[in-house]
Order: C-alpha cells, then sequence, then structure tokens
C-alpha cells in the first residue's frame, strides 16, 4: 500500500476523464472477481476459434534459430535442470517443474489471490516483482526451441511443451501475480509464438496440449485488450502490450476477435511509435535502456507484420530507422551510455547475449530497419561530442525530464 501522499499526486495527473476510467476499472475488477470460477473453465476449441487452420500464416525463418551461440546448447541443458539466468541471479536453480510464483531471489511465495487485488509494489507481500515476473516472461522457451531446431533433440522441444503445461497448472486464469500485469502477458504472448513455431516440426503437441494451450492464448489476449494501458501510464507498456497482442494474433488468426485485435494493436504501434518518440528517434521516456527496450517490441513486430503480409505503413519504418540510428550513435565508441531509469528489459533471447548491441542492429538492417542518422539540432535534447579517430565520446544530456504526465524514468534528471 503506497502512502496517501501518492495517490494525491498521482491523482494530480489525471484528466477527470482518466479517472472516470479508473473508477471504471475498479467496479469491473469487483465483478471479474465474482465471475473468476466460471472464465476459469477451460472452452471448447470451437467457442474461442472461428475456422481451423493447420499451418499458421508465417513461420520463424531459419536465419533466426541458426546462430553463432556457442553456449547454446550448454544454456538449454541447465534450462532442462532446472537452472536459469537473470538479473543478477547466474543458473539459478527454480525447480523441477520450474516455480513460477516465487522471488527466487529473496525466497518469497508471492501470493495465489485474484491479480487485480495483489499490491506488487508492496515487498512484504510479493518479493520483488521483477524478480517474480522476469522467468515467467518465458525467455528460456525461446533457447529450448533453438536448441531443438540447431541439434534436431526432441528432449529440447519436450523441454517446450512441459513448461507451458506447468506454466498453466500453476498459473490458473485471473489468479497471482502472473496475471497481474499486461506486459507481462504481451511478452510472454512473443515468446510463446517463438517457441511452439520453432519446435512445429518435432511434432509433439497432442490435441490435449492444443486445447489447454489456445485456451491460454485467448485469455492472454481477451486480458490485454481489455486493459491496455491508458491515460497517464502511457508508456512502454502499452507498446509491449500491443506487440504481444499483434504478434499472437498475426500467428493465430483463426482465434474469435483475432481481427479486431490484430487491427487494433497495429493502430497503437503506429500510433505510439510516433507519440513516443522524438523526430531524432530518441524516446520520449528519456532513458536509453527503455529506448532500446522499445525499439525490440516496434523491431520484432515489424518483422511478423512482413512475414504476415501486413506490412506497417512507411511511416513506421522511417521512425524506426531513426530509433536504430540513435542507438547506434551512441554505442559507436562503447557499451550502450547509462542515463535515464532501466530494468535490464528485452523481448526475445535471439543470440549470445539479449542485450548485445551488435547483434540488435544486425537484425534490425536485415529486416529493413537499418539506422538511419539524423543531422543537425537534435529534438531530443541530447548531444555527442565525438573523437572519431579514437572512438571517445562525450554524451551531453539537455532534454526533457522524460514522457509526461508522470516523467517515470527520468530519476536521474530529479537529482
Amino acid at each position: 500500500m503506497q502512502p496517501a501522499i501518492w495517490y494525491v499526486r498521482r491523482l494530480k495527473t489525471m484528466s477527470f476523464s482518466e479517472i472516470f476510467s479508473r473508477a471504471y476499472s475498479l467496479l469491473r475488477d469487483i465483478y471479474d472477481r465474482i465471475v473468476l470460477p466460471l472464465r476459469q473453465k477451460r472452452k471448447k476449441l470451437s467457442d474461442i476459434t472461428v475456422f481451423n487452420i493447420d499451418n499458421p500464416p508465417f513461420r520463424v525463418p531459419e536465419s533466426l534459430i541458426i546462430t553463432n551461440d556457442k553456449n547454446l546448447r550448454a544454456r538449454a541443458e541447465k534450462i532442462l535442470q532446472g537452472k536459469i539466468s537473470f538479473f543478477d541471479l547466474k543458473d539459478k536453480k527454480i525447480g523441477i517443474p520450474f516455480d513460477f510464483n516465487r522471488d527466487h531471489k529473496h525466497n518469497i511465495q508471492a501470493p495465489m489471490k485474484f491479480s487485480p487485488s495483489i499490491d506488487y509494489r508492496d515487498f512484504k507481500i510479493t518479493g520483488d516483482c521483477k524478480y517474480v515476473w522476469e522467468p515467467n516472461r518465458h525467455h528460456q522457451l525461446v533457447v529450448l526451441a533453438r536448441a531443438y531446431r540447431m541439434t534436431g533433440e526432441e528432449k529440447f522441444a519436450r523441454g517446450v511443451i512441459d513448461q507451458i503445461n506447468s506454466w498453466i497448472r500453476q498459473c490458473p486464469f485471473g489468479v497471482g501475480m502472473n496475471w497481474r500485469s499486461p506486459l507481462e502477458l504481451g511478452i510472454r504472448l512473443i515468446n510463446w509464438v517463438w517457441a511452439v513455431d520453432l519446435i512445429r516440426e518435432a511434432h509433439i503437441a497432442d490435441e490435449e496440449f492444443n486445447s489447454r494451450f489456445l485456451n491460454s492464448v485467448y485469455r492472454h489476449l481477451w486480458e490485454i485488450t481489455r486493459k491496455y494501458s491508458s491515460g497517464s501510464s502511457v508508456n512502454n507498456h502499452l507498446i509491449g502490450e500491443a506487440a504481444g497482442v499483434f504478434v499472437a494474433t498475426s500467428y493465430f488468426p483463426n482465434m474469435k476477435h483475432s481481427e479486431k485485435w490484430n487491427k487494433q494493436s497495429k493502430e497503437i504501434l503506429e500510433r505510439e511509435i510516433i507519440a513516443q518518440t522524438y523526430s531524432d528517434g530518441f524516446t520520449r521516456e528519456q532513458a536509453f535502456g527503455y529506448h532500446i527496450f522499445v525499439s525490440q517490441f516496434f523491431l520484432f513486430s515489424a518483422m511478423v507484420a512482413n512475414w504476415s503480409g501486413n506490412d506497417f505503413s512507411d511511416k513506421y519504418y522511417g521512425r524506426l530507422r531513426k530509433m536504430f540510428g540513435f542507438i547506434a550513435k551512441l554505442t559507436k565508441a562503447g557499451p550502450p551510455p547509462f542515463f535515464g531509469d532501466a530494468d535490464d528489459g528485452y523481448v526475445l533471447d535471439l543470440g549470445s547475449y539479449p542485450n548485445n548491441i551488435s547483434e540488435l542492429l544486425e537484425l534490425a538492417s536485415r529486416h529493413s530497419c537499418g539506422p538511419e542518422f539524423v543531422s543537425g539540432i537534435p529534438a531530443s535534447g541530447y548531444y555527442l561530442l565525438e573523437n572519431d579517430s579514437k572512438d571517445i565520446s562525450v554524451i551531453f544530456d539537455c532534454g526533457e525530464q522524460g514522457l509526461k504526465p508522470l516523467s517515470a524514468h527520468g530519476h536521474a534528471d530529479s537529482l
């Protein structure tokens, strides 16, 4: 529970329409709690699909499967042993099967109650929410799936199926931390699409798994689309939510409402790539870590749009190239600069390290999103003093504090 002054200050950032919308959300949550047992019952596939589809509209290309990741097999073997690395935890054993409802750094069990009622900011209740959520983004499933495609060993594909089955059993719809944040649902959907596509050739997903899995995918989509971030909360969360919906509805167009949800999410991404970035390409959140994060959402959405024949506008691609131009320019002399907030978030694990900048830039270039540099006075207020001959650069932050009205990730500027 936050101090009363926190709520007062937050209310001051909201318009009347946002206050009304949040009041409506509270009433919706009360109703959702009452009908939750009914919604948790598995639906017949005929109730959530409008037509049968044997093959998805797109496949993840071979170029994204075979990489120079020399440690891929070793990483995949550790995942099968119940070990993963995230944040400052290295080869942390989180159980066989994984315990998906625990802060594994502080060994605190997250509460298994109605999700909207959980105060994820209260450490005493949930532990550190980031340490609960990170394994539930399911980056490890893509590592397993890539290992299967590289080695042909079925055990890695089986690991994907087993983890998804285990997650669905441990995380019933609407209960616990893993249904608390629509952004987390969006990231999980993207990783699910990549993982299940990469193991299709293993032919180990039986009818029972498909029914259970598609039910969960549908509930993810339904939950995100009715809880899109809005008002003063519009930031990277909305981008990630829309990207998850766009990727999943592009891969599962036979879901009920998929066409509507796909169109809506695409419109959000088209709008927000302009609204949340400056004309020189930098994010209005004024935080380089989040700039890299959202650029991945926009890039993977663009790739899926191209593969499925539903491409984004030239304006979208133009701004995305500038976003990668900003990344390339500021990392020319070395590692990424640290300004603004960061939480080490990433979307997909496709290489030797999730935030390997050179790999990310190469991936963008291969998909028509290569860096485009903007000359002249920067709209974002960041100036770069360079010595090209020695690869030395100095960055001057003369920009705003961050994305209004909360300026949520401009902590350094606040000091």
